[in-house]
Protein backbone atom coordinates (compact mmCIF):
# COMPACT_ATOMS: atom_id res chain seq x y z
CA UNK A 1 0.00 0.00 0.00
CA UNK A 2 1.33 3.53 -0.97
CA UNK A 3 1.15 6.24 1.82
CA UNK A 4 0.51 9.69 0.42
CA UNK A 5 1.26 12.59 2.91
CA UNK A 6 -0.84 15.72 1.27
CA UNK A 7 0.13 18.84 3.40
CA UNK A 8 0.49 22.72 3.71
CA UNK A 9 -0.33 25.45 6.08
CA UNK A 10 -3.24 27.42 6.26
CA UNK A 11 -5.14 28.68 3.76
CA UNK A 12 -2.74 26.81 1.56
CA UNK A 13 -5.96 24.99 -0.45
CA UNK A 14 -5.38 21.51 1.18
CA UNK A 15 -8.45 21.15 2.21
CA UNK A 16 -9.74 21.71 -1.10
CA UNK A 17 -7.62 19.43 -2.93
CA UNK A 18 -8.42 16.59 0.30
CA UNK A 19 -12.10 17.16 -0.49
CA UNK A 20 -11.91 16.61 -4.14
CA UNK A 21 -9.60 13.27 -3.50
CA UNK A 22 -12.69 11.87 -1.43
CA UNK A 23 -15.28 12.75 -3.92
CA UNK A 24 -12.99 10.99 -6.28
CA UNK A 25 -13.15 8.28 -4.32
CA UNK A 26 -9.59 8.17 -2.97
CA UNK A 27 -9.14 6.90 0.98
CA UNK A 28 -8.49 9.91 2.76
CA UNK A 29 -7.16 11.02 6.18
CA UNK A 30 -8.24 14.07 7.20
CA UNK A 31 -6.61 15.24 10.68
CA UNK A 32 -8.59 18.37 10.47
CA UNK A 33 -12.12 16.22 10.43
CA UNK A 34 -11.12 14.17 13.28
CA UNK A 35 -10.11 17.30 15.37
CA UNK A 36 -13.36 19.02 14.18
CA UNK A 37 -15.02 16.10 15.44
CA UNK A 38 -13.34 16.62 19.01
CA UNK A 39 -14.39 20.07 19.17
CA UNK A 40 -17.82 19.69 18.15
CA UNK A 41 -18.59 16.02 20.03
CA UNK A 42 -16.25 16.46 22.65
CA UNK A 43 -15.72 13.46 24.90
CA UNK A 44 -15.84 13.86 28.67
CA UNK A 45 -12.45 13.11 28.93
CA UNK A 46 -11.88 16.60 26.81
CA UNK A 47 -13.86 18.24 28.58
CA UNK A 48 -12.31 17.45 31.42
CA UNK A 49 -8.74 18.63 30.20
CA UNK A 50 -10.74 21.86 29.17
CA UNK A 51 -11.50 22.64 32.57
CA UNK A 52 -8.11 21.73 34.56
CA UNK A 53 -6.59 23.71 32.14
CA UNK A 54 -8.80 26.62 32.67
CA UNK A 55 -10.43 26.54 29.66
CA UNK A 56 -13.61 26.80 30.83
CA UNK A 57 -15.29 29.42 29.19
CA UNK A 58 -14.69 28.06 25.76
CA UNK A 59 -17.81 25.28 26.54
CA UNK A 60 -20.66 25.92 25.14
CA UNK A 61 -23.25 23.11 25.69
CA UNK A 62 -21.88 20.23 24.36
CA UNK A 63 -19.89 22.75 21.83
CA UNK A 64 -16.37 23.64 22.42
CA UNK A 65 -15.66 26.96 20.74
CA UNK A 66 -12.08 26.94 18.72
CA UNK A 67 -11.74 30.42 18.16
CA UNK A 68 -12.04 31.63 22.37
CA UNK A 69 -9.16 28.35 22.80
CA UNK A 70 -6.93 29.23 20.36
CA UNK A 71 -6.99 33.24 21.54
CA UNK A 72 -5.67 31.68 24.72
CA UNK A 73 -4.04 29.30 24.13
CA UNK A 74 -1.14 31.24 22.48
CA UNK A 75 -0.38 33.67 25.52
CA UNK A 76 0.03 30.63 27.67
CA UNK A 77 2.50 27.91 26.32
CA UNK A 78 1.71 25.26 28.90
CA UNK A 79 -2.03 25.08 28.19
CA UNK A 80 -1.04 24.87 24.12
CA UNK A 81 1.02 21.59 25.32
CA UNK A 82 -1.23 20.23 27.05
CA UNK A 83 -3.99 20.45 24.56
CA UNK A 84 -2.11 19.58 21.66
CA UNK A 85 -0.68 16.29 23.33
CA UNK A 86 -4.30 15.10 23.80
CA UNK A 87 -5.63 15.75 20.26
CA UNK A 88 -2.37 14.81 18.60
CA UNK A 89 -3.03 11.61 20.44
CA UNK A 90 -6.71 11.43 19.67
CA UNK A 91 -5.65 12.11 15.42
CA UNK A 92 -2.97 9.33 15.58
CA UNK A 93 -5.86 6.50 17.05
CA UNK A 94 -7.60 7.56 14.27
CA UNK A 95 -5.01 7.71 11.55
CA UNK A 96 -3.47 3.81 12.69
CA UNK A 97 -7.17 2.52 12.42
CA UNK A 98 -7.44 3.44 8.74
CA UNK A 99 -4.32 2.81 7.79
CA UNK A 100 -4.56 -1.11 9.47
CA UNK A 101 -8.27 -0.58 7.84
CA UNK A 102 -7.11 -0.46 4.22
CA UNK A 103 -4.12 -2.80 4.28
CA UNK A 104 -6.59 -5.13 5.66
CA UNK A 105 -8.52 -3.99 2.50
CA UNK A 106 -5.72 -4.10 0.15
CA UNK A 107 -6.48 -0.66 -0.90
CA UNK A 108 -3.64 0.57 -3.54
CA UNK A 109 -2.93 3.70 -1.99
CA UNK A 110 -4.32 6.12 0.72
CA UNK A 111 -3.60 9.94 1.14
CA UNK A 112 -3.19 11.03 4.93
CA UNK A 113 -4.29 15.02 4.75
CA UNK A 114 -1.62 16.10 8.08
CA UNK A 115 -1.29 20.09 7.85
CA UNK A 116 1.43 19.66 10.52
CA UNK A 117 3.11 16.67 8.76
CA UNK A 118 7.09 18.07 9.00
CA UNK A 119 6.06 20.31 12.26
CA UNK A 120 4.97 16.99 13.99
CA UNK A 121 7.51 14.70 12.15
CA UNK A 122 5.48 12.63 10.26
CA UNK A 123 7.20 12.13 6.60
CA UNK A 124 8.82 8.62 8.01
CA UNK A 125 4.98 7.27 7.64
CA UNK A 126 5.06 8.02 4.27
CA UNK A 127 6.34 7.35 1.04
CA UNK A 128 5.87 10.25 -0.43
CA UNK A 129 4.89 13.86 0.58
CA UNK A 130 2.73 16.30 -1.60
CA UNK A 131 3.00 20.05 -0.09
CA UNK A 132 0.26 22.43 -1.55
CA UNK A 133 1.25 26.11 -1.23
CA UNK A 134 1.03 29.77 -2.28
CA UNK A 135 2.90 33.01 -2.01
CA UNK A 136 2.67 34.06 1.72
CA UNK A 137 0.95 37.37 0.72
CA UNK A 138 -2.02 35.24 -1.23
CA UNK A 139 -1.81 33.25 1.96
CA UNK A 140 -2.65 35.94 4.35
CA UNK A 141 -5.07 37.19 1.83
CA UNK A 142 -7.13 34.18 2.20
CA UNK A 143 -6.99 33.22 5.76
CA UNK A 144 -7.90 36.60 6.48
CA UNK A 145 -11.06 36.49 4.55
CA UNK A 146 -12.26 33.26 6.78
CA UNK A 147 -15.02 34.02 9.28
CA UNK A 148 -13.44 34.89 12.44
CA UNK A 149 -9.75 34.89 11.71
CA UNK A 150 -7.81 37.76 13.07
CA UNK A 151 -4.56 38.92 11.98
CA UNK A 152 -2.77 38.82 14.95
CA UNK A 153 -4.08 35.11 15.26
CA UNK A 154 -3.14 34.46 11.73
CA UNK A 155 0.43 35.94 12.25
CA UNK A 156 0.97 33.37 15.41
CA UNK A 157 -0.43 30.56 13.62
CA UNK A 158 2.24 31.09 10.89
CA UNK A 159 5.30 31.58 13.51
CA UNK A 160 3.83 28.19 14.74
CA UNK A 161 4.04 26.72 10.81
CA UNK A 162 7.51 25.76 9.39
CA UNK A 163 8.11 28.15 6.42
CA UNK A 164 7.72 27.15 3.00
CA UNK A 165 11.23 27.65 1.91
CA UNK A 166 11.86 24.49 3.61
CA UNK A 167 9.10 22.05 3.21
CA UNK A 168 9.55 22.68 -0.18
CA UNK A 169 13.21 20.59 0.09
CA UNK A 170 11.34 18.27 2.27
CA UNK A 171 8.79 17.61 -0.30
CA UNK A 172 8.52 14.93 -2.90
CA UNK A 173 6.12 17.16 -5.20
CA UNK A 174 4.89 20.77 -4.88
CA UNK A 175 1.29 21.93 -5.97
CA UNK A 176 1.37 25.70 -6.26
CA UNK A 177 -2.57 26.71 -5.58
CA UNK A 178 -2.62 30.61 -6.31
CA UNK A 179 -3.86 29.44 -10.25
CA UNK A 180 -7.54 28.54 -10.43
CA UNK A 181 -8.82 25.22 -8.63
CA UNK A 182 -9.14 23.44 -11.62
CA UNK A 183 -5.78 23.60 -12.38
CA UNK A 184 -5.19 22.57 -8.95
CA UNK A 185 -7.09 19.44 -9.32
CA UNK A 186 -5.22 18.60 -12.61
CA UNK A 187 -1.97 18.67 -10.79
CA UNK A 188 -2.58 16.48 -7.94
CA UNK A 189 -4.16 13.69 -10.18
CA UNK A 190 -1.17 14.03 -12.02
CA UNK A 191 1.23 13.70 -9.40
CA UNK A 192 -0.91 10.82 -7.95
CA UNK A 193 -0.46 9.34 -11.25
CA UNK A 194 3.23 9.64 -11.45
CA UNK A 195 3.23 7.82 -8.46
CA UNK A 196 1.13 4.73 -9.42
CA UNK A 197 3.19 4.84 -12.28
CA UNK A 198 6.58 3.95 -10.37
CA UNK A 199 4.76 1.02 -8.64
CA UNK A 200 2.93 -0.07 -12.23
Amino acid sequence: MIIIGLTGGIASGKTTISNFLKKKRYAVHSSDDVVKKIYSKPTTSFINLIKKISLSAAIRGRIISKSIIRQEIFNHQNKKRKLEKFIHNEVRKSREQFIKKHKKKNTKIVILDIPLLFEVRLTHICDYVILVCLPRKLKIQRALARKGMKKNILLKILKNQLSDTYKKKKADFVINTSRTKNHSFKMILKKINNIMSDYA
